[in-house]
C-alpha cells in the first residue's frame, strides 16, 4: 500500500517540483520492484540493487540518491561469495564446537580459478529443484 501510495500521490510532485524549482529530472528507482526470479535464485538481489546505486551516482548531476527505510528489516542474505580461507576457518570452527557442516557444504562450490580462491553460493533451483517452478 506504501509503495502505491507514493506512486500515485509524492512522485508526481517530487518530479514536478524537482523540474521547475531546479530543472531537474526525477527519477524513481524501487529496488525491490522488478527484481527477477533468476536474480533470486543467483543470490544476485542485493548486487543488482548495488549496481543501481552506482548508476545513480554516476548519472546524476546532483543528489543521486535518496533512501525511504521502513520499520521492518527485511531479509539479511548470507554472502554469495567468500574466500575459501575464510569459510574453510569458518568450518572447522563449527566442526570443533559440534556443529553439522553438511547443509555450509552443499551450498558452497570452491572455484578453485578464482584468485584467490572463492566459495560460491549455488543457486537455490540447484538444490531446491522446483524452486523456479510456478505453481498455479
Amino acid at each position: 500500500m506504501e509503495r502505491n501510495t507514493l506512486m500515485a500521490q509524492c512522485y508526481p510532485k517530487l518530479k514536478d517540483f524537482c523540474r521547475e524549482k531546479h530543472g531537474l529530472e526525477f527519477q524513481v528507482v524501487d529496488m525491490r520492484w522488478g527484481v527477477r526470479d533468476e536474480a533470486t535464485d543467483d543470490h544476485m538481489t542485493t548486487e543488482l540493487c548495488m549496481k543501481e546505486i552506482e548508476n545513480c551516482q554516476r548519472l546524476s548531476m546532483g543528489p543521486n540518491f535518496v533512501v525511504f527505510l521502513g520499520q521492518k528489516y527485511g531479509y539479511r542474505p548470507i554472502p554469495t561469495y567468500i574466500t575459501s580461507s575464510e569459510l574453510e576457518l569458518l568450518r572447522e570452527e563449527l566442526v570443533n564446537v559440534g556443529s553439522d557442516v553438511t547443509l555450509l557444504d552443499m551450498w558452497y562450490r570452491k572455484d578453485s580459478n578464482a584468485v584467490p580462491p572463492i566459495s560460491v553460493l549455488q543457486p537455490i533451483s540447484s538444490i531446491l529443484i522446483n524452486f523456479n517452478n510456478k505453481v498455479m
